[in-house]
């Protein structure tokens, strides 16, 4: 029964429910005032329609204002471009026409000029050479810088001696010109010949050679002293010059004590031994080495020259010292 009359209450409410509806949305009948009904909720479909509306909104107006701000200047430049397209589009089509070929007038062309050269050929060389000095500084004239054709006219002056001062006036432009002719032969037969010549050019001689040609000079000038028939004004200068601590520096220990022992008498050379040992040459042997005969003076040649030097025990030792440091010297430079 209770079961019963549950089911009975909840048709019954239902009932109540489906005609309260059908009173609500029922049309109204001819003579009655219209119902009102509910107002209709929104759906979630027209929401997200609205919202997609103002986000396009939103974004049209960033682009405009990114388009105001930034100016014309990629559309004046997308422009040019379409303007600089349709030039290369004419060019192209001029470029495709037929050109026209014109006959120009054959150039001339000129051989160039020959080189110049600053140096004699041989055969103008033997051509003044034959002819002497004269012809020799005419073709100096015309190559100033050519130590060769400097050299003959070198060669050339010292033959009279009337031309010593041009002479030693040609050796100083050649030692500037060439300074490797220093230890030319030519060059140094001309300066011994004129350095024991008259006094005014002989002067200049040596002073070319002591001061005027590096080391070379010194030994020029040691030459010079060592050679017989030597004047007296060319020998006391040259001694002279020695003593100058410009060409000391320039001749070196090993020139300067074999002058020294030059220089010195027999038996005064003992005193240069131990510096000759230490400092010498083959230059000082050339001094030392006489020293050992123990004969050849007194009438017969039998008596001691050198008897001061005794047994010559300290010769032998100073001339083994030289003689060592020579080889050990060369031996290095193998």
């Amino acid at each position: 029964m209770s079961g019963a009359g549950s089911s009975g209450s909840r048709q019954g409410a239902e009932r109540g429910v489906i005609a309260e509806a059908a009173t609500v949305y029922a049309p109204a009948l001819p003579g009655q005032a219209p119902r009102a009904r509910p107002a209709p909720t929104r759906s979630r479909g027209a929401l997200a329609v609205a919202l997609a509306g103002v986000g396009l909104v939103g974004v049209v107006g960033i682009v405009a204002l990114a388009i105001m701000l930034r100016g014309t200047a990629p559309i004046d430049a997308l422009e040019q471009s379409s303007s600089a397209a349709e030039v290369n589009d004419a060019g192209s089509a001029q470029d495709a026409a037929p050109v026209v070929i014109v006959a120009s007038t054959p150039v001339v062309t000129k051989d160039p000029p020959p080189t110049k050269t600053n140096r004699a050929t041989a055969e103008e060389l033997d051509a003044a050479r034959s002819k002497g000095a004269t012809a020799l500084a005419t073709l100096v004239e015309r190559y100033p810088d050519d130590p060769d054709v400097l050299r003959a006219l070198v060669s050339a002056y010292t033959r009279d001696k009337t031309n010593y001062a041009k002479a030693m006036t040609t050796v100083r432009k050649l030692l500037v010109v060439s300074p490797e002719m220093t230890k030319d032969p030519d060059v140094k037969q001309a300066l011994l010949i004129v350095a024991n010549g008259p006094v005014d050019v002989a002067a200049t001689a040596l002073d070319i050679m002591g001061k005027e040609m590096g080391p070379r000079g010194p030994e020029l000038l040691y030459e010079l002293l060592s050679a017989s028939g030597l004047g007296k004004f060319p020998k006391d200068r040259a001694t002279r010059l020695f003593t100058d601590p410009k060409v000391k520096e320039l001749a070196g220990p090993g020139l300067l004590v074999a002058n020294d022992l030059r220089a010195a008498a027999g038996c005064d050379r003992k005193k240069l031994f131990a510096r000759a040992a230490k400092e010498g040459d083959e230059r000082a042997l050339g001094h030392l080495k006489p020293l050992l005969a123990t004969k050849g003076c007194s009438w017969h040649r039998q008596a001691d020259c050198f008897a001061c030097l005794g047994d010559r025990k300290d010769l032998r030792a100073t001339i083994d010292a030289i003689t060592k440091r020579l080889d050990q010297a060369g031996s290095s430079k193998q």
